[in-house]
């Protein structure tokens, strides 16, 4: 478990706040806030600014800390597999540095995002963290993230594509969804996950 999420449980604990208070601060369901307890699913950093808020204080010993290390790629905001407008790589995103997937060896601006929703169940779950090929195109049948001009970040399989479109699938409930070229921003391929 981290220091941010030792250092939230403490001065919830002296406050006498619950997982069930800060799950409706944040509006996650108990199983999102228990993976947070349990070190499966990362605070956000818009998060930790409401909890900061919450609590009247930073958490001490809470890190808030991004620094580069070799071999490590950038871990930006959230993608949410089926919601819009919450996509950005932007600097004030960025949630820190994990370490880099094997498949992003040589790989030139890898970065990784973390899954917010649960449109792409069971092949990622919230809290998980995809690792992205920037800028390249996927194969068929491989997971990818397309980003729309609008800012909408979609975590999906990509199927295929004609001179107009891409088709994108999603598991959950199970649909294609069309995408027109001309409103794509960007693609990425998930080259891995954990």
């Amino acid at each position: 478990m981290d220091a941010d999420v030792l250092a939230v449980r403490a001065l919830m604990k002296d406050q006498g706040k619950t997982q069930a208070d800060l799950g409706r601060l944040l509006g996650l369901d108990s199983s999102q806030v228990n993976r947070i307890f349990n070190g499966k699913r990362r605070i956000q950093r818009h998060e930790m600014e409401k909890i900061e808020e919450w609590l009247g204080q930073t958490p001490k010993g809470a890190t808030n800390n991004v620094v580069p290390m070799p071999h490590m790629v950038p871990l930006y905001g959230w993608v949410g597999a089926a919601s819009a407008g919450r996509l950005t790589l932007a600097e004030q995103d960025l949630r820190g540095y994990v370490a880099m997937h094997p498949g992003q060896q040589h790989v030139r601006d890898a970065f990784a995002l973390e899954v917010n929703d649960i449109s792409m169940s069971p092949r990622y779950e919230p809290g998980e963290i995809v690792y992205l090929a920037p800028n390249r195109w996927p194969a068929r049948d491989q997971d990818c993230v397309v980003v729309t001009i609008e800012g909408e970040g979609l975590l999906k399989r990509y199927v295929t594509r004609d001179a107009e479109k891409i088709v994108l699938r999603q598991l959950n409930p199970a649909k294609d969804i069309d995408v027109l070229l001309s409103d794509i921003s960007s693609i990425h391929s998930v080259v891995g996950r954990s």
